[in-house]
């Protein structure tokens, strides 16, 4: 607890701070700089979309007067396919505008921008892929058509870590309708998780979700932002358009069925209400409002973004993130030296400073812990499988090229396993992808109580899961994915019809060699051993330099 060293202040000095805090109270400074005497400044905000639920914090905003109580006068420019946000703000037919985490790599080619608030925690970006016609996952778009929007670069990104961009795919331009995927042609688009699954069920039109967080890439989604020389020049103008932007999201996630009637009536009088609804209930967990303030960004996570792209051949490696985050000044202080009259204004101004100084501690030490718990939590998101809080895939090839370089360096042994669940695609079509998600999640639980912390787990695909053995011999390792198997044949998974669905798994195993140059020739071998044991009849395990599955 801080001393009470305020009391023994000088007058003069006590004069100051009251000074201060008089001026700080009812001074119109703030409202100055965001209006002028006649009136409210005008401000345009540049959407990314047509009008949806994805700005509903933006049109509360505007609603509910909390732009207006800043001084402000805001027009919000819907957006569409052919409309660069970016473009539109630096060409000054807006000031502000709705970006995504491509920002930083616009901020690298020479565009003078600034992040003022991620609205979005995590990004809605997927890729949405046709059912069926060989597509078990995303190794199988490999030369197919892919259509994929203008300005989509964490798309990009992602395709990139799985080995298929810039030359593994057909790529044409994706013009927002979602029902290409039922012309046959096209494999697959990139979508947002919170508007075309719906378009796409509502119609009967049957897809496949690959999420970029599965392959390690995660980044933020709708991000608040303006330019260098606004943020610079008119700090008070910026921090006034974020601060009541975020009153206006807060609202929205308050009043989610008042902020839909509010879209129907004045904003998209055609939209069908199940889809803002839809849409409304997919956010929230890309918000993440029960985990950290709305609108929070981090250096440390847009160093993690810039490192993705930079890997991606996007933007140059280790390029300096100072003045992309936006930093509100600190207010001036303003000295006025006033007389004050009687001790006991000296000491009750003293106390209430004391009392001030101990609260601002105290939120300071609240927010380092938030800060710290949620990039402990961000940190784990990068590498941890979502649905079954197993590794990612690329935690675990990371792992592994550690492993195969101290194998191969002291000469010791290493195993990796693939794992495949058995005919999963006709538990899928029968049960649905409920019961799909909770056979993975029983598979990744049985698993992890099976080989305990002698193996490395991961799953690496839809239905693909892989081991790490370092330390141990081949003959090891087999005998513990033959346990993993024999597990699996044992679990039983109930689904929503009350039938009970028996589950099976085929391993295939491979030991380092002398001749290995790389891990990925481990990982081919069991790619092969995984398919000798599928056309031997699944539920096996096989060893690569077996003549026949175990």
């Amino acid at each position: 607890m801080p001393r009470p060293f305020a009391v023994c202040f000088s007058a003069s000095l006590l004069a100051g701070f009251v000074a201060f805090i008089c001026l700080t109270a009812c001074s119109p400074t703030h409202a100055q700089s965001t209006a002028s005497q006649s009136g409210l400044e005008p401000v345009r905000i540049q959407l990314k979309w047509s009008h949806q639920f994805q700005f509903a914090g933006f049109y509360a905003a505007v609603a509910k007067g909390f732009y207006r109580d800043a001084g402000l006068d805001v027009s919000l420019i819907e957006g569409g396919p052919a409309i660069d946000p970016v473009v539109a703000v630096l060409s000054g037919a807006a000031r502000f505008g709705v970006g995504n985490s491509s920002l930083i790599v616009d901020r690298a080619e020479g565009r003078p921008l600034v992040a003022l608030a991620a609205i979005f925690q995590h990004s809605p970006f997927v890729v949405l892929a046709r059912r069926g016609d060989g597509i078990n996952g995303p190794a199988d778009l490999r030369g197919r058509k892919v259509m994929i929007e203008e300005h989509s670069a964490e798309v990009l990104a992602y395709l990139h870590a799985l080995g298929l961009w810039p030359s593994g795919l057909q790529i044409l331009p994706y013009g927002g309708d979602p029902l290409v995927l039922a012309q046959g042609d096209i494999a697959a688009i990139n979508a947002y998780t919170t508007t075309e699954p719906f378009i796409l069920l509502r119609n009967g039109v049957p897809y496949q979700t690959f999420n970029p967080r599965e392959a390690g890439i995660d980044f933020y989604g709708d991000t608040l932002f303006t330019t260098s020389s606004l943020a610079r020049d008119r700090p008070e103008l910026a921090r006034a358009v974020r601060d009541a932007s975020l009153r206006g999201w807060q609202y929205t996630l308050d009043h989610q069925q008042e902020i839909i009637e509010l879209i129907l009536s004045d904003y998209a009088p055609g939209f069908d209400r199940r889809r803002l609804e839809f849409e409304a209930d997919a956010m929230r967990p890309l918000i993440v409002a029960d985990v950290v303030d709305i609108g929070y960004q981090s250096e440390a996570r847009w160093r993690r973004i810039a490192d993705q792209f930079a890997d991606a051949g996007m933007m140059p490696q280790h390029f300096p993130l100072a003045g992309f985050i936006f930093e509100p000044p600190k207010p001036s202080l303003r000295w006025l030296y006033l007389s004050l009259g009687a001790a006991a204004a000296l000491v009750a101004l003293a106390a209430f400073l004391v009392q001030r100084f101990y609260r601002l501690n105290r939120q300071l030490l609240r927010e380092m812990e938030l800060s710290r718990r949620l990039e402990s939590r961000l940190s784990k998101l990068a590498t941890t499988d979502d649905l079954t809080q197993a590794l990612n895939r690329r935690r675990f090839l990371e792992l592994a090229g550690e492993a195969f370089a101290r194998a191969r360096a002291d000469a010791t042994a290493l195993s990796v396993a693939v794992m495949d669940l058995d005919d999963f695609k006709r538990i899928n079509d029968s049960h649905g992808h409920a019961t799909g998600d909770e056979v993975l999640q029983s598979v990744a639980r049985a698993v992890a109580d099976t080989i305990g912390t002698n193996a490395v787990f991961a799953r690496t695909g839809g239905e693909e899961f892989a081991l790490l053995f370092a330390g141990r011999s081949p003959e090891a390792a087999a005998t513990s994915c033959e346990q993993i198997r024999a597990c699996i044949s044992e679990l039983r998974v109930s689904s929503p019809c009350a039938d009970v669905i028996s589950l099976t798994i085929s391993v295939g195993i491979a030991a380092v060699r002398a001749g290995d140059a790389t891990f990925d020739a481990m990982l081919a071998r069991a790619d092969a051993a995984l398919y000798m044991a599928k056309k031997d009849g699944r539920n096996r395990v096989c060893a690569h330099s077996e003549a026949a599955p175990r």
